[in-house]
């Protein structure tokens, strides 16, 4: 697989809510940095059009802070999630809010995760500004709603909240690729033929 391509599979979405203008936004979980100055290049959506661009590739370096779910890289996933809010949350025509809707949010977890790692994306939201995380996880019941719905009526459960975060993947399949480019280094590590592991389950 072209290493390109397996970054874009590998990288999670991010969906903003804002609660008061009712409004979503989606970036990547991407960020793009520049070797020789140590510096981010871009964030999100906007970096994979950029690299198209750049002449120079072996300067720059892709960071998935999120990937299946999980947080790979916190201090990159802070400098994103304080960049989104920033930009889509904190700044209402054209200018930079004094004081935040709320000082609670909600995060979205799509996938099983441990506590560890529920508690990671706890700790991350309070980093950003955050004094209260409601956290709706897969273990979460909806009662019938689907996850926008869910998160859209949070605020009749919890009150007034600040903005939603959803770590989400809009095209699964990009997932199971990766997922399965990765089964096939581990197999290549542990010297077993992928092939047959595939065919043993199959039969199971």
């Amino acid at each position: 697989m072209n290493e390109f391509k397996r970054v874009i599979d590998s990288a999670a979405d991010i969906r903003i809510y804002d609660y008061k203008t009712k409004t979503v936004h989606t970036e990547k979980a991407m960020v793009l940095f520049r070797k020789d100055t140590l510096t981010i290049a871009c964030l999100g959506n906007e970096c994979e059009a950029a690299y198209e661009q750049i002449t120079d590739k072996e300067n720059y370096s892709f960071v998935i802070p999120i990937s299946m779910g999980k947080i790979y890289d916190y201090i990159t996933s802070e400098k994103l999630l304080r960049w989104m809010i920033g930009k889509y949350i904190d700044r209402a025509d054209g200018k930079r809010r004094i004081f935040k809707r709320s000082s609670k949010a909600l995060i979205y977890l799509h996938e099983p995760l441990s506590p560890i790692d529920l508690r990671t994306y706890e700790d991350l939201m309070y980093l950003v500004g955050y004094k209260e995380v409601i956290v709706i996880s897969s273990n979460t019941d909806l009662g019938g709603m689907t996850p926008e719905e869910a998160i859209w009526s949070a605020e009749e459960a919890h009150g007034k909240l600040d903005c939603a975060i959803e770590i989400t993947k809009e095209e699964p399949l990009g997932y199971a690729r990766y997922a399965f480019e990765e089964f096939k280094k581990d197999c290549k590590r542990w010297g077993v033929d992928p092939s047959k592991v595939m065919g043993e389950c199959s039969d199971t």
